[in-house]
């Protein structure tokens, strides 16, 4: 991690202006092809959660503006961004759990599955707000929205991605996802970017990296 000169930072103007606001986040909702991560999830038994989870993860890692964070009032920028999953323990309550991310699919999803039975076995118990080095995910498996709005802390700017139902039309497959972004760092184009590079990755995966 590297703490950011605002003064000399190309974005501190802009920064400035969308934190005043009252919301100073993107929320975007968009279609994603997912066939093929689709297919190779469910041909190699591997949970489709974790599995969009790490391709998303890894083009986060390849998108600066998504690695951007406001920190006690100080601008850091953090090298390599890991994941945080929202996961049910039972009909009643919700956890959550860190995975570092790993360039190694199988690796990552080693530790996913550890971390959720730690879970699921009472040993993970609180929400852990200290780590600003990863994103947040989620899901709504039960049916499909169009757009979404979660809760937010405005001095958390950590991004969000959620994602719901599968829709299957045909032979293809897709998902609505959520995206939420602090627009102090990223506008639409670095948006695109991570998008364009997150379809890569979903059309390109065959879990041996």
């Amino acid at each position: 991690m590297k703490v950011i000169d605002k003064n000399t930072w190309d974005r501190k103007d802009l920064f400035m202006h969308y934190d005043s606001c009252n919301n100073p986040f993107i929320y975007l909702t968009i279609p994603i092809d997912i066939t093929n991560l689709y297919h190779f999830s469910k041909e190699n038994n591997y949970p489709f959660y974790p599995t969009m989870g790490y391709v998303i993860n890894k083009a986060v890692n390849q998108v600066d503006a998504f690695k951007y964070r406001k920190v006690d009032d100080e601008i850091i920028f953090y090298e390599n961004i890991n994941s945080n999953y929202t996961e049910m323990i039972n009909e009643e309550k919700i956890g959550y759990f860190k995975v570092n991310y790993n360039s190694n699919f199988k690796a990552y999803i080693d530790e996913y599955n550890n971390q959720l039975k730690a879970l699921k076995n009472g040993l993970l118990t609180s929400v852990d707000t200290l780590n600003h080095d990863e994103i947040w995910f989620s899901c709504a498996p039960w049916f499909n929205f169009t757009s979404l709005i979660t809760p937010f802390n405005k001095e958390t700017t950590i991004p969000q991605f959620i994602w719901d139902k599968f829709n299957k039309e045909n032979d293809q497959v897709s998902i609505n996802l959520m995206i939420m972004v602090h627009h102090g760092f990223a506008d639409g184009y670095q948006i695109n970017r991570f998008i364009k590079i997150l379809e890569t990755e979903i059309n390109n995966c065959k879990g041996e990296e």
